[in-house]
C-alpha cells in the first residue's frame, strides 16, 4: 500500500507535463493526452481557454484531475471529465483517441501503454510489433488492389464496348420496330376486311332463330339470366377437365366448332357458333364462388368415412356420353365460295398474328436495352459486363445464387423449390463509397414475418466470386461478393481516425 501511494505521488509530479532531458537541460515538451498538433493551444505560460470558449482558467488547473471545462478539454490526460478524450501517440503504429474513462482504469488500451501512466498495471509497449503486422497486412491489401486494378481496366473496356453495342443495337431495333409496326397495321386492315367477308358468308350457315314470342319481351336482366343458364349447360358438357372454366383448349378440342374443316378450331370459330362473347368472363365469376364452395365440400368429404367414392366416376361417364353426342354431329359442309373466304380469313389472321408477335418481340427487346442504358453500372460503367451474370455459394444446407442487377435466391441442397431472397433495388453504400453495397428486396414473404431481403457487400478481389452468405436477422440476408471492379487504386479504403 505504501509503495502504491509513493507511486501515485511521483506520478502526480508529472501529471501535467512530460519532461525530457536534452544535453543536461530540462526541456518542456507537451501536455499529456494531446497530439503534437494541439500543443499551441496548451501554453503553460498563459491562462488556458476552454476549447469550447466557455471559460478561461489558470493553467495550473489543466490535468489537475478536476473537470473545469464543459467540453472536458482541460483534462486531456486524466479521467476527470466523462466527455473527455485521451490521445495515444502509439509511435510505430497507428495513433488513436480513447475515451477519458479508460485512462488509468487498469486496462492497457494504447499499444504504447501511455494511458496507464498512473496505474499499478504493467503494460507493454508493443506498437512496433503491431505496426509491422499492420504494415504487412496493408501491403498485402495493396498488392490485391494492384492486381485487381489490372483486371478492373479490362472490365471498364468491356463495359464501354458493351455500352456502345447497346446503343447501336437500340438504334437498329427502333428502326426495325417502326417498319414492323407499319406491317402489323397493314396486316390488321387486311385481316379485318377478310374476317368481315367471312362473317357475311357464314351468316347463312348459322341456325335460324325462332320467331319472337311474348315471352321474349322480358327485361334485359331476365334475358341475361336465360343466356347465362344456357351457357352453363354448354359449360357442363364442355368442361371435360372439370376445371370449371371454359378454356381455349376446351373449345379447340371439339370438332363441331371447326368451320373450315382444317382440323384446327380457333377461338373465333367456337365463339361464333356459341354466339356469346362474354361466356368465359361470366363463367369465371361463377367459377370463383363455385370453387370456394367446392373446396369446402371437398374438405367435408375428406373427413366423411361414409362418402361414396364412385359418384364422381359415374358423373364423368355420363358427361362423356353427352360430349360424344355433340362431337358425333356431322360437320357443316360449306360451298366453294364460302370455303375460299374462310381460308382467306384464316390466312389473314395468321399473317396478322405473326406481324403482331414480331412487333411485340422488338418492343420488348427495346425496353430491356433501354433499362440497361439507364442502369447505374458504377464509375466508367465498370460493372456493365457483370449484368446478367449469376454467382453461387454453397454451405452445408443450401445453394445460394446472386445475379447482379437481377435477384438473389436460396435452394435446398436436398431439392425443392427456389426461394426468392429479393430482387435488385439499388446501390446502398455510404456516400463516399456508394458501390460497396447493394440492396435486394421484395423477396418471398416469411411465415408471419417480412418479405425476405438481402444486403450485398462488394469488396476488392481478383475474381468475381460470392464468398459468403449469412442471415444476421430473420429473413434478412447478408452476402459478400468480391470483384476486380472494386479494386480502385485511387480510392483509399483505410480507416480514417479524425482528431476529436
Amino acid at each position: 500500500m505504501i509503495n502504491y501511494l509513493l507511486f501515485c505521488a511521483i506520478s502526480a509530479l508529472v501529471l501535467s507535463f512530460e519532461l525530457s532531458h536534452v544535453t543536461g537541460t530540462t526541456k518542456l515538451t507537451r501536455i499529456r493526452g494531446i497530439p503534437q498538433s494541439k500543443s499551441p493551444l496548451y501554453n503553460p505560460k498563459k491562462d488556458f481557454s476552454c476549447l469550447d470558449g466557455s471559460r478561461i482558467i489558470t493553467f495550473d488547473k489543466v490535468n489537475d484531475d478536476y473537470c473545469d471545462c464543459g467540453d472536458g478539454s482541460d483534462e486531456p490526460g486524466t479521467a476527470a471529465c466523462s466527455n473527455g478524450y485521451f490521445f495515444c501517440e502509439n509511435a510505430g503504429h497507428t495513433p488513436q483517441y480513447i475515451t477519458a474513462s479508460r485512462v488509468n482504469d487498469g486496462i492497457c488500451d494504447c499499444c504504447d501503454a501511455s494511458d496507464e501512466y498512473a496505474s499499478p498495471v504493467s503494460c507493454v509497449n508493443n506498437c512496433m510489433e503491431l505496426g509491422r503486422e499492420a504494415r504487412a497486412e496493408a501491403e498485402k491489401a495493396a498488392e490485391l488492389v494492384r492486381e485487381g486494378s489490372k483486371i478492373r481496366l479490362q472490365l471498364i473496356e468491356e463495359g464501354r464496348k458493351l455500352k456502345g453495342e447497346i446503343g447501336d443495337r437500340l438504334a437498329k431495333l427502333r428502326n426495325d420496330f417502326l417498319e414492323a409496326d407499319l406491317i402489323k397495321k397493314e396486316k390488321e386492315v387486311i385481316k379485318n376486311q377478310a374476317v368481315e367477308r367471312e362473317s357475311a358468308a357464314l351468316e347463312k350457315y348459322k341456325p335460324a332463330e325462332p320467331e319472337p314470342t311474348p315471352a321474349d319481351q322480358q327485361s334485359e336482366d331476365q334475358q341475361e339470366d336465360v343466356r347465362l343458364r344456357e351457357a352453363q349447360e354448354y359449360f357442363k358438357v364442355l368442361d371435360s377437365d372439370e376445371s370449371r372454366s371454359v378454356t381455349l383448349d376446351e373449345l379447340q378440342s371439339r370438332a363441331i366448332f371447326d368451320r373450315d374443316l382444317n382440323g384446327v378450331v380457333t377461338v373465333e370459330e367456337a365463339m361464333f357458333f356459341l354466339g356469346q362473347d362474354e361466356v368465359e368472363h361470366e363463367m369465371h365469376e361463377e367459377h370463383v364462388q363455385d370453387e370456394h364452395d367446392s373446396d369446402e365440400e371437398d374438405d367435408e368429404d375428406e373427413h366423411d368415412p361414409e362418402a361414396p367414392e364412385d359418384i364422381d366416376h359415374d358423373e364423368e361417364i355420363e358427361r362423356q356420353g353427352e360430349v360424344e353426342q355433340i362431337t358425333q354431329q356431322p360437320p357443316v359442309q360449306y360451298d366453294e365460295e364460302t370455303q375460299a373466304l374462310i381460308d382467306e380469313a384464316n390466312a389473314a389472321r395468321e399473317q396478322y398474328q405473326q406481324a403482331e408477335k414480331a412487333a411485340l418481340d422488338l418492343q420488348n427487346e427495346i425496353r430491356s436495352l433501354e433499362a440497361k442504358v439507364e442502369r447505374d453500372y458504377g464509375p466508367d460503367v465498370v460493372l456493365a459486363s457483370l449484368d446478367g451474370e449469376c454467382y453461387q455459394y454453397t454451405d452445408l444446407e443450401y445453394v445460394y445464387s446472386m445475379c447482379l442487377f437481377g435477384r438473389a435466391t436460396q435452394s435446398a441442397k436436398s431439392g425443392g423449390s427456389e426461394v426468392s431472397l429479393g430482387h435488385w433495388n439499388d446501390w446502398a453504400g455510404p456516400e463516399h463509397n456508394k458501390y460497396s453495397k447493394a440492396k435486394f428486396d421484395r423477396g418471398l414473404t416469411c411465415w408471419n414475418g417480412p418479405a425476405r431481403s438481402t444486403m450485398l457487400e462488394l469488396r476488392c478481389g481478383t475474381e468475381n466470386k460470392l464468398v459468403s452468405v449469412s442471415e444476421p436477422s430473420r429473413c434478412e440476408y447478408a452476402m459478400v461478393f468480391t470483384t476486380p471492379a472494386l479494386c480502385n487504386p485511387d480510392f483509399d479504403n483505410s480507416s480514417v481516425h479524425d482528431e476529436l
